[in-house]
């Protein structure tokens, strides 16, 4: 009896959040990509072929890109690649720590890295600025980007979900704000995104 009565309470728990979450992913499914809102900006579109981790300096716009080739620094306010060399297996150590020595600006600092050893980017602004990454069909991952005041998840079923579905991707391997809050960075396939705002 009592497996019969917790079976039946999953049922009912399972459809309150299908139709919870049924509009909500309507909603995803029919936005089309588009750049995000005012006041950010494309800063720079980045070919990274074999991308392995990326990881923001904490003290400026810094970031910085591993490959399986290579590393580099780009510079996210001005879209600028300020230093690059090959990489070496030294420079490899310590990813599986998801720290990474930096190169040119970065020589003397431990930068946290996230990609495809994991690892993460912040999510949120001090301002109120927030990323979701949704999955609603493997290996495909959205990238919601959703204004301060504004949320995804809303309660109210005549209110729809205020978000910028600004990429959709099967390899997404980081996506974040630098820890000032004025970049955006999204490392998907082969490719970088970085979006900026003054």
């Amino acid at each position: 009896m009592l497996t019969l009565l917790r079976t039946r309470r999953r049922r009912a728990e399972l459809e309150s959040a299908a139709r919870y979450l049924g509009p909500i992913r309507r909603q995803i499914r029919t936005t089309p990509l588009t750049p995000p809102p005012a006041p950010w900006h494309v800063s720079g579109v980045f070919a990274v072929p074999q991308v392995e981790a990326i990881g923001f300096d904490r003290d400026s716009e810094l970031l910085l890109v591993i490959s399986r080739d290579s590393l580099g620094v780009i510079d996210c306010a001005s879209g600028e690649t300020i230093a690059r060399k090959g990489s070496t297996q030294q420079d490899a150590r310590g990813m599986h720590l998801l720290k990474a020595k930096g190169i040119g600006p970065l020589e003397h600092v431990d930068v946290g890295i996230a990609g495809r050893l994991g690892g993460g980017l912040p999510r949120v602004t001090e301002d109120g600025w927030s990323l979701e990454l949704v999955t609603l069909e493997w290996p495909t991952q959205d990238v919601l980007l959703v204004a301060p005041g504004r949320a995804l998840f809303v309660c109210h079923e005549d209110e729809d979900a205020r978000f910028t579905r600004i990429d959709s991707h099967p390899e997404v391997h980081a996506c974040g704000f630098s820890f000032s809050g004025r970049s955006l960075v999204i490392a998907a396939g082969d490719e970088l995104t970085i979006y900026h705002r003054d």
